[in-house]
Formats: C-alpha cells, sequence, structure tokens
C-alpha cells in the first residue's frame, strides 16, 4: 500500500505547475514575486489626499483596512490619454504591507514561466533597483518585482 501511495504522490508532484500573476505598466510586464499574495478589485472608491504628488492616487479601504493605490503609468507618463482609464486596482502582499497598483487591465495568470539568464537592462531607473530577476514565458519577458523596495523608494520621493 504504501509503494501505491509514494508512486500517486510523485505523479501528483510532477503534474503540478507553477501560476504567478503580472500586470502591465506601459509596455513593462512586471511579474509579483512567487508566493506573493495578490488580489484585483474593480474600481474602487480612491480617496485623494492633497499635497501629494499626481502619481499617488490616494487610499482604499479593503476589508476594514486602509491602502495606498499608486498609478505607476502615470509615475512613468506612459498614459497614452490624459484621461484614460484604468478601472483595476492590483491589491499587492498581505497587511499591513499591502499596496495597490492602478491597472488599464487585470492582471494575467502566467504559468511555468522560464527563468531567463538575462541581463535587466531597458527598465526605468525606479524598476531596474526593484527588479531581480527576468522570466520568460510564450516569448514575453517578464521582470519579477521587488515591490516592497520598489514602493519604499516610491514612499521616499513624497
Amino acid at each position: 500500500m504504501d509503494s501505491q501511495l509514494t508512486s500517486i504522490d510523485q505523479e501528483s508532484s510532477s503534474g503540478i505547475r507553477q501560476i504567478r500573476h503580472g500586470f502591465e505598466i506601459g509596455s513593462y510586464s512586471l511579474l509579483i514575486s512567487e508566493q506573493t499574495r495578490a488580489e484585483v478589485a474593480k474600481s474602487p472608491s480612491v480617496c485623494a489626499i492633497p499635497s501629494t504628488p499626481d502619481w499617488f492616487s490616494g487610499f482604499i479601504n479593503h476589508r476594514g483596512e486602509t491602502v495606498p493605490v499608486y498609478d505607476l503609468n502615470r509615475y512613468l507618463q506612459v498614459l497614452e490619454e490624459a484621461e484614460e482609464t484604468q478601472e483595476w486596482v492590483l491589491l499587492i502582499d498581505d497587511h499591513p504591507n499591502t499596496v495597490g497598483v492602478l491597472l488599464k487591465q487585470p492582471p494575467q495568470s502566467i504559468t511555468d514561466p522560464e527563468l531567463l539568464d538575462e541581463a535587466i537592462t531597458g527598465l526605468p531607473e525606479i524598476f531596474e533597483k526593484s527588479v531581480f530577476q527576468v522570466y520568460g514565458d510564450k516569448n514575453h519577458q517578464w521582470f519579477e518585482i521587488d515591490h516592497r523596495r520598489l514602493f519604499l523608494a516610491l514612499k521616499k520621493q513624497f
């Protein structure tokens, strides 16, 4: 009986797939770090804060917790139109480290991305300092971002 269970466990584990979540800011494809909690909210009400940079959208109430929301498209000045709609908020990490990112479209699921041995180049400076790995999926590059490092760098610009 034990040999049958071992055989089943080996078969099951070989079929396990890694699913990661990616999102796009302008033409940059960013991948959330492995085992980082993420959630998507559509069109939440964002409370703006006076005297903050325009790329800091404000705060939302998410399950009774206050979450800061950033507009990285505006930060990088990559919105095609001044009033381009960003109706999705990607919530990254567990409270109290949760941050929100405004998105034009919902995040994508990336299945079994391949770690690439490539230099990290061509990214805006704020991303270069926060990206440590490059992954590939279907001939597309994804830059794995350390979101805590990214948002700490952004907070320092206030």
